[in-house]
């Protein structure tokens, strides 16, 4: 393919035919599309790494590479780059059912990140930017409509549009995900930029006093967020699944015994906790536990140190009830107030 004379304008804003024009023309660029093809292995590769922060949260490494590329080959080819990681990702690390539409999401992540980045003079305040876009109007407004879908038509339940731990952990993602994405690019873009990929030198991104300032600011809003969100988390989750075996059978015979000395439930019954809530700083524990009839011949000491998920699974009980219940921390076998709701 012959050698192409390409622009190297730098452009303000990618509202202007000009920047389309230069976008497009990356298609015929044969070093451009090599690129590509690194970048979607990359991609590929490292759709599964991430950098854990807390339960529940964590930094996936990809979304430096779409950065980069996008930076480097434009919306156009960024588009077609993304459409082809997505599927080749989920062909060879599928997880869950494949779901067509989800190819959006990574198609609008790495647009996104084109149109803040690409022939553009990269400040501070253009990442900081690309990737506030991509967590709230990607990760959470785009993503919503499309995981509805995917609860209709594959997994075949309700949807709940307003996910507050969603929202929640993109917000407090994205300070130290745009502080990381600054540090990685003042690094990256002098050495693509020597390489003749972009056009620009990257004298925005230098260690002035505005930068390490708004560096610092990020720094601080990412900690503080962070720190918000495993309180929130803490708060929230069901942690049940945090009881070792030895503390879900203190609390099931705890909550056993009370509900049969007040005679809420029969001898040949047994409550099993299903959700466990505690406050960070606070004594009390908040139960939510489900009542069964456990069929004769059953392991009873197995059963004790069930979840109501572990029930389910157990043929020989049958939920009949279910009830709340307060214990305190310290003491998980002895309930300080105990209910019951109707039979199911």
């Amino acid at each position: 393919m012959p050698k192409i004379n390409k622009s190297q304008t730098l452009y303000p804003h990618p509202f202007s035919k000009a920047y389309w024009r230069d976008a497009a023309s990356e298609l015929k660029d044969t070093r451009i599309l090599v690129i590509a093809a690194l970048m979607i292995a990359l991609r590929v590769a490292l759709k599964g790494l991430a950098i854990p922060l807390a339960p529940n949260l964590k930094i996936n490494i990809a979304f430096f590479v779409n950065a980069l590329g996008a930076m480097i080959f434009g919306p156009v080819v960024a588009a077609l780059a993304a459409a082809i990681s997505d599927t080749l990702g989920c062909m060879l690390f599928p997880q869950g059912v494949y779901f067509f539409p989800f190819i959006f999401i990574e198609i609008a992540g790495s647009v996104i990140f084109a149109l803040f980045l690409y022939r553009a003079k990269v400040t501070v305040t253009r990442l900081v930017l690309s990737r506030f876009c991509i967590n709230f109007f990607v990760n959470i407004i785009l993503n919503m409509p499309i995981m509805a879908l995917y609860y209709q038509f594959v997994l075949h339940q309700s949807y709940t549009w307003m996910q507050i731990p969603t929202i929640a952990k993109n917000l407090c993602l994205f300070p130290l995900e745009a502080l990381l994405l600054v540090l990685f690019m003042s690094v990256m873009i002098p050495v693509v930029y020597r390489m003749n990929l972009i056009y620009f030198s990257g004298e925005k991104l230098k260690a002035t006093k505005k930068v390490v300032v708004g560096l610092v600011a990020l720094f601080f809003v990412a900690a503080i967020s962070t720190g918000a969100y495993l309180i929130y988390n803490y708060n929230t989750s069901n942690q049940a699944s945090w009881l070792k075996a030895s503390e879900k059978s203190e609390v099931n015979i705890g909550l056993t015994s009370l509900a049969t000395e007040r005679g809420f439930i029969e001898d040949d019954q047994v409550c099993i906790i299903r959700r466990v809530f505690k406050k960070l700083g606070e004594e009390e524990v908040q139960i939510v536990f489900d009542v069964y009839d456990v069929a004769e011949g059953a392991d009873s000491e197995k059963i004790l140190t069930y979840r109501s998920t572990d029930a389910k699974e157990d043929q020989s009980l049958t939920k009949v009830a279910e009830g709340s219940a307060v214990v305190l921390q310290k003491d998980l076998g002895n309930p300080v107030e105990l209910s019951m709701k109707d039979s199911k």
